[in-house]
């Protein structure tokens, strides 16, 4: 069974999601509902969902918000919402899919679908990188998901992981590059965290291959390989502060 919860300010339309996938979807169990983010927030940190169906306009702060302060999640989402104009940006947050109310029975179980596959996916390159970690003692290697199969890299000789929607590159040190089918959370949580750092949304970088930083509001990040990559706001004291350790 696949866990999920419901995050809608909206009493009513928590009832009726809750109900159409209990109805329609096989195999999803929802196992929790919030009515704000704070409360979604804490529902996630207790439950962690596999699947998070997600309002994006609610008192206070917005779904966005809510995956920020979690980030890097754990879970796939689905937006459902009445606004058409948060499409593009639900995109560049990986969201599986983005429904509008009131919701559509087959393009419900379409996105259900498409979520139960990229979850059935993930499970599976957790135990093939679990199998690399035990089986290679000398290079710290991992499986990367191709279209037409799997490549196998040190993760050392990765400049940067940037975000193309539900896609990732990844930027070698030899000046080549994937097109992975894993979104860029998944490698936040793959790769190790005292080597790799989220300097924004759509950018993982290994600081090590790391050779100068310009000053601005975020600022950029200049990489071994001549990439200039911007710097949120956000995560700018973070970078910094991983030099001064």
């Amino acid at each position: 069974m696949i866990s999920a919860i419901i995050i809608d300010d909206e009493p009513g339309n928590i009832e009726v999601l809750k109900k159409m996938v209990t109805d329609f979807c096989d195999h999803i169990e929802i196992t929790g509902t919030a009515a704000s983010v704070e409360e979604g927030i804490t529902v996630i940190k207790e439950r962690k969902p596999d699947l998070v169906f997600l309002d994006i306009e609610m008192p206070g702060k917005n779904a966005f918000d809510l995956i920020d302060y979690l980030a890097p999640v754990r879970f796939e989402i689905i937006f459902v919402t009445a606004f058409e104009h948060y499409a593009l940006k639900a995109l560049r947050y990986s969201a599986i899919d983005y429904l509008l109310k009131p919701v559509n029975i087959r393009e419900l179980r379409e996105s259900v679908e498409k979520a139960r596959k990229r979850i059935k996916e993930r499970n599976f390159q957790d135990r093939l990188n679990n199998f690399f970690n035990i089986e290679t003692k000398k290079e710290p290697k991992i499986a990367i998901q191709l279209n037409d199969g799997y490549s196998f890299i040190n993760y050392n000789d990765i400049v940067c992981c940037s975000s193309e929607g539900a896609y990732t590159a990844i930027s070698l040190v030899n000046g080549s590059k994937l097109l992975s089918n894993n979104n860029l959370k998944y490698f936040t949580e793959l790769l190790p965290e005292n080597i790799f750092c989220r300097i924004h949304h759509s950018h993982l970088v290994n600081l090590d291959h790391a050779i100068r930083y310009s000053r601005g509001r975020g600022g950029t990040l200049i990489m071994v390989n001549k990439l200039t990559l911007e710097v949120s706001q956000r995560k700018k004291d973070e970078l910094l502060g991983r030099f001064k350790r």
